[in-house]
C-alpha cells in the first residue's frame, strides 16, 4: 500500500516524477567535461550558423523571384478586373437601358484597351449574351443565348457576387483562339436590381512570356505558376513549346513540360526546412544533377488555388563550411564557452530559487489562474521545491473551483485558519431554469445534454461573476445565486439586475449562435427576491459547504416557478419581487407591476414585477 501511494504521488499533475542527479556532483563534474564538450560546440556552431546563412540567402533570392511572378500576374490580372469595374459601373449607371450600339461600342473599346482579353460580354438576367470578340480581322460583334445548365449555374453563382473573380481553366478550338482560356465574372446591379454578369475571356499564354523574362534575370532559375497542384499554368518552356491541349486537357500536367525536375517535384521531391518562411522547400534530383524548388500558394485569384514557384541549383545548399579565421578564433571561443558554462550551471541554481520567491509572493494576490507551475530542475531539491509548489497550486485552483471565489478568498485571507461563522445577512437571491429541459433532454444523446448545460452555465456564471455574485450551487438545469454574503453588498439588488439584463443579452447572441448551427434556442425563467437568509457553512461535521438558509431562497424558487405561468416567446422571463424592488438604489422604468400573487408555501400575497428587456 506504501509503495502504490508513493506511485501515485509520483505520477499526480498527469506526469511522471522527472529523473533527478544530486546537486552536490553537479558542480564538480561540469568543468571536467567542459573541455571536451567545447570542441563538439564549436565544430556545430560553425556549421550552424554557415548553413543558416546559406538557407537564408536561398530563401531571399526565392522570395525576390515569387514576389516578381505575383508581381506578374498582378499585371495580368489587374487591367481585366478596372475595365470589369468600370463597364459595371458604366451599366449600371445606365440602368440597365443602354442601346445596343452604344454597348457594342463600349465593350469595343474595352477589348482594344485590355490586349489579354479575347472577348468581353454581358449575359443579361434572360441567359442572352451580347459582347465582342478579338479576331484574326479585329473585333468581331455577336450575340448568343446560354445553352446548358453548367453556363447557367456559373452565371447564377456569380450574380450574388459583387467582387471580380476568375473562373476555371477551360480549352476552346476554335481558329481564332485555339488556346486555353479563362472567364473573369463581375455581376452588374443597379441598387437591388440584377442587371447582368460582364464576362472577359482572357488567354492563359501571356503568363509563360512573363516567367521567360523572369528566368533571363535570374541565371540558373526557372520560375513557374502551377494551376492546382497537377497542371501547369506557366513555365518558360512553353512560350517555345506547346504542350498539346484539348478540350478534357485545357492545361499540361507537370510532366508535359520537358521539365523533370518539376515532373517530380510531389512524387520524389524531399522536403527540406529552410526556416521562417512562407513557402514549401523541397530538393529533387534527377540524372546526377538536383535542384531545390520552393512554392508557396497565391491566395483569391483563381477558382482553382494557384501555387507560384522557382527552381534554384542544388549547389546553393552544398556550399563549403570552411572559414580559416574562424578556425583560428577556436581557442578564445572555447575559454569564453567554459566561462559560459560557468555562468548558465549557477543560474540553473539561483533561477528556480528566485522563481520560486516571486511565484509564492504572487499567491497572496489570490488570483490563482494567473499563476504559472514551477518548471522543474535536474537538481533533486529544486525538483522537490517545485513540485511542493506545483502541488499546492492544483489545490488551490481545484478548490477555487468548487468553492465560491470570493470564499476561497475570505479562507485564504483568515487568519484563524479558515473558519467561517454562519451569520444573518440580507441578499438578494436569484433562481434561473431553462423552460421545457425535460422534454429537450429526452430527445438529446447524453453527451449533446452535458455539452448544452456547460455552455449555459458558463455564461451565467460569468455573468454572475462580473458583478461580485456567488453561485451557490448547480441543480439540474437550475441555478442559484446570491448576492450580498458573503462579502457586504449594500448594492446586492442593483447588482442581481444588472446580472439578469447581461444574461439576457448574452442569452441572445447565444441563441443567434446556436440557430446559425441548426440548433433550437434556449429559453429560460428567472426569479430575483431579496430578504434576511442565514448565510454560512451548512452540512455534516465531515463534509459541509457555504451556502444561504430560509425563507427568502425558498421564495425566489417560486418565483421562478411562477414565470411559468407568463405567456411569452421571449428568450427570458423575469420576475422580481417587490420587496427587490424596493431596496433598488438604481432606476426601475423597465419593471413593469404585476400585481400581489400568491405562491405555494406562503400564507399571504408578494407583489411581483416583470423586467421588461428590449428585443433584439
Amino acid at each position: 500500500m506504501a509503495a502504490d501511494a508513493e506511485n501515485g504521488s509520483e505520477r499526480q499533475g498527469g506526469s511522471r516524477r522527472r529523473r533527478t542527479i544530486p546537486l552536490s556532483g553537479t558542480l564538480a563534474t561540469v568543468m571536467a567535461g567542459l573541455v571536451a564538450l567545447t570542441a563538439f560546440i564549436v565544430l556545430a556552431v560553425f556549421w550552424l550558423a554557415t548553413a543558416s546563412t546559406t538557407r537564408q540567402l536561398l530563401a531571399d533570392n526565392a522570395s525576390l523571384a515569387m514576389d516578381a511572378i505575383e508581381r506578374r500576374l498582378d499585371d495580368w490580372f489587374t487591367p481585366v478586373t478596372n475595365q470589369l469595374n468600370f463597364l459595371a459601373r458604366e451599366f449600371a449607371g445606365k440602368h440597365g437601358q443602354m442601346p445596343p450600339a452604344a454597348m457594342d461600342m463600349l465593350l469595343s473599346g474595352a477589348v482594344a484597351g485590355t490586349p489579354q482579353v479575347r472577348a468581353l460580354s454581358l449575359v443579361s438576367p434572360d441567359g442572352a449574351v451580347r459582347g465582342v470578340s478579338q479576331g484574326s480581322s479585329g473585333a468581331v460583334r455577336f450575340s448568343d443565348t446560354l445553352r446548358t445548365d453548367g453556363e447557367r449555374q456559373r452565371i447564377e453563382d456569380a450574380r450574388t457576387r459583387v467582387d471580380v473573380h476568375m473562373g476555371p481553366v477551360y480549352y476552346v478550338a476554335d481558329p481564332d483562339l485555339g488556346t486555353s482560356v479563362a472567364d473573369v465574372m463581375r455581376s452588374v446591379h443597379d441598387g437591388d436590381r440584377f442587371l447582368g454578369v460582364l464576362t472577359a475571356t482572357i488567354t492563359v499564354d501571356e503568363p509563360s512570356r512573363y516567367l521567360k523574362a523572369i528566368a533571363a534575370s535570374l541565371p540558373g532559375s526557372t520560375p513557374f505558376v502551377l494551376y492546382g497542384r497537377d497542371r501547369v499554368l506557366a513555365h518558360p518552356s512553353m512560350v517555345d513549346k506547346r504542350p498539346s491541349l484539348s478540350r478534357e486537357r485545357p492545361l499540361p500536367g507537370l510532366d508535359a513540360v520537358g521539365d523533370p525536375f518539376l515532373a517530380a517535384l510531389w512524387t520524389d521531391g524531399e522536403p527540406v526546412d529552410i526556416g521562417g518562411h512562407n513557402f514549401e522547400a523541397r530538393i529533387v534530383r534527377h540524372g546526377g544533377d538536383g535542384r531545390v524548388i520552393l512554392t508557396r500558394a497565391v491566395p483569391d485569384v483563381s477558382a482553382v488555388p494557384m501555387i507560384t514557384g522557382v527552381e534554384l541549383p542544388l549547389s546553393v545548399l552544398e556550399k563549403p563550411i570552411t572559414d580559416l579565421m574562424r578556425a583560428g578564433l577556436a581557442g578564445l571561443v572555447v575559454l569564453l564557452i567554459a566561462i559560459a558554462a560557468a555562468i548558465v550551471v549557477s543560474r540553473m541554481i539561483v533561477r528556480p530559487v528566485g522563481a520560486m520567491a516571486d511565484e509564492v509572493r504572487a499567491v497572496g494576490s489570490l488570483d490563482f489562474s494567473a499563476l504559472q507551475p514551477l518548471p522543474g530542475s535536474v537538481f533533486s531539491e529544486l525538483n522537490d521545491q517545485a513540485q511542493a509548489y506545483n502541488t499546492m497550486l492544483t489545490g488551490l485552483r481545484w478548490l477555487e473551483t468548487y468553492v465560491p471565489r470570493s470564499l476561497v478568498r475570505r479562507l485564504v485571507r483568515s487568519a484563524d485558519g479558515g473558519h467561517v461563522l454562519s451569520a444573518g445577512r440580507v441578499v438578494t437571491v436569484m433562481f434561473t431554469d431553462i423552460v421545457d429541459f425535460t422534454r429537450t433532454a429526452e430527445i438529446m444523446p447524453a453527451a449533446d445534454v452535458a455539452d448544452m448545460l456547460n455552455d449555459h452555465f458558463d455564461l451565467l456564471w460569468r455573468c454572475v461573476e462580473a458583478e461580485g455574485g456567488t453561485v451557490d450551487k448547480f441543480i439540474g438545469d437550475c441555478v442559484m445565486a446570491f448576492w450580498g454574503a458573503p462579502d457586504d453588498q449594500p448594492d446586492h439588488a442593483d447588482r442581481a439586475l444588472r446580472t439578469v439584463r447581461a444574461i439576457a443579452a448574452a442569452l441572445a447572441a447565444d441563441n443567434v449562435a446556436r440557430a446559425a448551427r441548426g440548433l433550437a434556442p434556449i429559453r429560460v425563467r428567472v426569479g430575483l427576491h431579496s430578504g434576511p437568509v442565514v448565510a454560512g457553512n451548512i452540512g455534516a461535521r465531515e463534509r459541509s459547504g457555504y451556502t444561504i438558509v430560509g425563507d427568502t431562497v425558498n421564495l425566489g424558487s417560486r418565483l421562478e416557478q411562477l414565470g411559468k405561468s407568463v405567456t411569452s416567446d421571449d428568450d427570458i422571463v423575469v420576475l422580481v419581487s417587490g420587496d427587490t424592488v424596493g431596496v433598488l438604489q438604481d432606476g426601475r422604468d423597465d419593471l413593469k407591476p404585476l400585481g400581489p400573487h400568491a405562491v405555494p408555501g406562503r400564507a399571504t400575497t408578494i407583489d411581483v414585477f416583470r423586467l421588461q428587456l428590449p428585443r433584439p
